[in-house]
């Protein structure tokens, strides 16, 4: 397996976190990976390669899609060859882009013609022919400083900061939060979710779980008070209803998935 990992543009990165390219073989068998809920926002492009993508509904993927912030996991299936180039937007990063409500995506993967239609097949056509002639990167840097639409960056300043705060501070209250910035805790909520798809309150659980899940791979022989402890929970029934909610999977059944996958748990 081949994997690149590319920073944007320096006008792009308040909304972009990076670029990737990922190359792989797997065979005729086919292969299941499970994606965990991790917020961010991931735009994808398969030059190689079918996919078909499980959440509330099955959706069989070619080209290119979207994948919104989730909050549920995210089974994948595939085989054979893949060559798969793609854009991992921050959590709010995905608004200027978009001409339809960020909520939409949440929980949701859709093919990108049905977003961005004739401007999505330019994209994936300057794609293969920037493989061939390795400028992936700078025509998506290019194209994406097009699509971006000026009139909806005004916010990014204090929304960089929002989702910053959260990420640092988790335990943090959202009036709190709210509060420290001048917003009203309802204000804050409805421009969070306008921006995001999600609540601040929804975010930070998000942020909390994938440390979690990061903390539970590193330490497997500790005790489970202790990563209660560690992340915050409030109990043992609070911490596994939580972890069930967006894994699927008790704690344990974590750790031995985890063990077990190569990519993209």
């Amino acid at each position: 397996m081949k994997v690149e990992i590319k920073q944007p543009d320096k006008r792009l990165r308040p909304w972009i976190e990076c670029y990737w390219h990922v190359q792989l073989d797997t065979g005729v068998e086919p292969k299941n990976e499970l994606i965990l809920p991790n917020g961010k926002i991931e735009m994808i492009f398969a030059l190689d390669g079918n996919y078909h993508v499980v959440n509330r509904r099955t959706n069989k993927m070619k080209q290119a899609w979207l994948s919104g912030i989730h909050h549920e996991p995210l089974e994948i299936t595939y085989h054979g060859k893949s060559n798969l180039v793609g854009i991992r937007f921050h959590p709010h990063g995905i608004f200027p882009f978009l001409t339809i409500p960020v909520h939409e995506m949440v929980n949701a993967v859709e093919d990108l013609h049905a977003i961005w239609g004739v401007f999505h097949e330019e994209v994936y056509e300057a794609l293969c022919r920037g493989i061939e002639h390795a400028t992936i990167y700078e025509t998506l840097d290019e194209l994406l400083l097009r699509k971006i639409s000026e009139g909806k960056t005004s916010l990014h300043p204090v929304l960089g900061h929002i989702v910053e705060r959260i990420r640092t501070k988790p335990h943090e209250s959202i009036a709190d939060l709210a509060h420290s910035i001048g917003y009203t805790q309802r204000h804050l909520n409805r421009l969070f979710k306008d921006h995001t798809g999600v609540n601040p309150k929804m975010l930070s659980q998000i942020f909390r779980f994938e440390k979690t899940c990061t903390y539970l791979h590193s330490n497997s022989e500790e005790h489970p008070a202790d990563v209660i402890a560690a992340m915050g929970y409030y109990d043992q029934p609070h911490f596994n209803k939580e972890f069930k909610r967006f894994s699927g999977m008790t704690p344990l059944e974590y750790k031995k998935r985890a063990g077990d996958s190569a990519h993209f748990l």
